[in-house]
C-alpha cells in the first residue's frame, strides 16, 4: 500500500507531508503527492516571480470536485520560517510570502492548488511593478478569437512604449503584463490602464468591452483592467488551477501564444518538461519596467528641466579627456535629462581580462573596474575600483576600441537590466 505520510527535508527546513495519495483532481487521478512534486520541481522559476509578493491561497480540502476556499490570512499553525506581511489600510490581514522552495511545499501540502499575488513586491507593497489585463472571454469563445484580441492590445501597449508579457490564465482568457517601475501609486497604475483600455475597447467595440456585469457584456471580451486595484490579485504564473486537467497559468512568447489552440494542453503533467525545455518566456521580465505613459513628460520640458547652464557635460569631463572620439567607436560624452535606474556589466578584454560594472545615477553611469571577477552569488565580496563616469548611452555599447586609445580591446555587454537601490550611505550605497 502507498505511504500516505512522510517526513522530507526541502532544503534546510523539515515538512511532514500528509494525505499524500488523496486525490485531488479525479478525472485524470492526480493525488495530492504529483501536485507537491509540481510546485517543487517548479519553484525555482516560480519563485522568481512571486518573491516577495503577498499571496493569496485557494485550497481544496476534499478535491476541485467538493469545497474550496479563498484564504488570505496565514494559518495559525504556519511554521515560523514562513514569511508573512501585514497589510491593509482599515482592517489588516497577515498575508503568506512564499521565498523558497520549503514555502511551496507546505502550501501544497495544505492542498493549495491556487496561489494569487499582488501586484506590488517587497519593499514596495504599495507600488505595483506591473500594470495588468485581464481578457475574460464569455462561455463558449473560441480560444484563437481570444487571441486575435491579445495581438492588437499588445501592439497598442508597446506603441505607448510599453513592453508586453503574456500568460494564459489556466482558464479560457489571456493575462497581459506591462512592467513599470515601481514608483506611483495604484490609482495612477489603474488610471494609466483605464485610459489604455478605454482606447483599444472603444477601437473594438464589437469584440470587446469594460463592462463588468455578464448580462451587459453579450459575446464580447471584458478587458479586465478592475484587478490594478489595492489588495487586488491575478493568479500566479505556473499556478495549478484548480480545474479539470489541473491547467496551468502558463507563461509564453508571443509566437507560442499564437500557435496554441487550447490553453489547457499547459497542465500540472506537461509544464514543468516544457519549462525545463524552452525556459522561462518571462525570465527578464522585471528590466523591461518603463515609466507609466501617463506620467512621462516631453522631451522639451525634461531637457529644460534638467541641463544646467553652460555645464552639461562637465560630470563627464574626464571621460572625454581620456579618449579621441574620431578613433573610437565609443560613444560622446552626454549628459542625459532622466534617468531610467539602468545598469550594465561589460566584460572588457583590454590589457588582462576584466569586467565593468556601471550605474545609472544622476544622468550618468557610474562606474568601477571588477579585476577579479563577478561574484558567483550574494554574498561574496569582490574588489570594485571606481573609474569616470561614463555617458548613459555607454548602457549598450559593444566594440572593440582600438590600440593606442584608452582601455584599448573587445568589450561586450555581459548583463544588463534595471537595479533598486536598498540603502544610503555617506560614501556610498547598496542595490540589487
Amino acid at each position: 500500500m502507498p505511504r500516505t505520510t512522510a517526513n522530507v527535508a526541502v532544503g534546510k527546513r523539515q515538512l511532514e507531508l500528509s494525505n499524500l495519495n488523496k486525490v485531488l483532481f479525479p478525472e485524470s487521478q492526480i493525488t495530492k503527492a504529483e501536485l507537491i512534486e509540481y510546485y517543487l520541481k517548479a519553484a525555482p522559476t516560480i519563485l522568481r516571480h512571486i518573491k516577495g509578493r503577498p499571496l493569496s491561497l485557494v485550497r481544496y480540502p476534499d478535491g476541485i470536485e467538493r469545497t474550496k476556499f479563498f484564504q488570505k490570512n496565514r494559518p495559525d499553525w504556519a511554521p515560523a520560517w514562513m514569511e508573512h506581511i501585514s497589510l491593509g489600510d482599515t482592517e489588516k490581514v497577515d498575508y503568506v510570502v512564499a521565498a523558497e522552495p520549503a514555502s511551496l511545499v507546505w502550501l501544497a501540502n495544505l492542498a493549495c492548488i491556487e496561489l494569487h499575488q499582488m501586484h506590488g513586491r517587497a519593499p514596495h507593497y504599495d507600488k505595483p511593478d506591473y500594470m495588468a489585463f485581464d481578457l475574460d472571454p464569455p462561455q463558449g469563445f473560441p480560444f484563437p478569437q481570444v487571441i486575435a484580441i491579445a495581438l492588437p492590445l499588445r501592439e497598442l501597449l508597446e506603441s505607448l512604449g510599453y513592453h508586453c508579457f503574456v500568460k494564459t490564465t489556466g482558464g479560457k482568457g489571456v493575462h497581459l503584463l506591462a512592467p513599470v517601475e515601481p514608483q506611483w501609486s495604484f490609482d495612477q497604475v489603474f488610471e494609466a490602464a483605464k485610459q489604455v483600455a478605454r482606447d483599444f475597447t472603444a477601437a473594438h467595440p464589437q469584440t470587446t468591452t469594460l463592462e463588468l456585469r455578464k448580462a451587459a457584456r453579450g459575446a464580447r471580451v471584458l478587458v479586465d483592467i478592475y484587478r490594478n486595484r489595492p489588495y487586488q490579485t491575478i493568479v500566479c504564473p505556473y499556478s495549478v488551477r484548480g480545474r479539470p486537467r489541473a491547467p496551468v497559468s502558463m507563461p509564453l512568447s508571443w509566437e507560442q501564444l499564437e500557435r496554441t489552440a487550447d490553453p489547457a494542453t499547459f497542465n500540472l503533467r506537461t509544464a514543468v518538461d516544457r519549462l525545463n525545455r524552452e525556459g522561462d518566456p518571462w525570465e527578464a521580465m522585471g528590466s523591461y519596467a518603463t515609466a507609466l505613459h501617463t506620467e512621462k513628460r516631453s522631451p522639451v520640458r525634461r531637457a529644460a528641466a534638467k541641463k544646467p547652464s553652460g555645464q552639461s557635460a562637465r560630470p563627464l569631463r574626464a571621460y572625454a579627456e581620456k579618449r579621441s572620439f574620431d578613433q573610437t567607436p565609443e560613444p560622446r560624452p552626454k549628459l542625459a535629462a532622466e534617468g531610467n535606474r539602468q545598469f550594465v556589466i561589460h566584460r572588457h578584454h583590454s590589457s588582462r581580462l576584466h569586467y565593468d560594472l556601471r550605474l545609472e545615477r544622476d544622468g550618468v553611469l557610474k562606474s568601477w573596474a571588477v579585476p577579479k571577477g563577478m561574484p558567483p552569488r550574494p554574498g561574496i565580496k569582490r574588489l570594485a575600483v571606481a573609474v569616470e563616469d561614463h555617458p548613459l548611452s555607454y548602457v549598450n555599447f559593444e566594440g572593440t576600441i582600438p590600440e593606442g586609445q584608452y582601455g584599448a580591446g573587445r568589450m561586450w555587454v555581459f548583463a544588463r537590466g534595471k537595479y533598486e537601490l536598498t540603502k544610503e550611505k555617506k560614501d556610498g550605497f547598496y542595490f540589487r
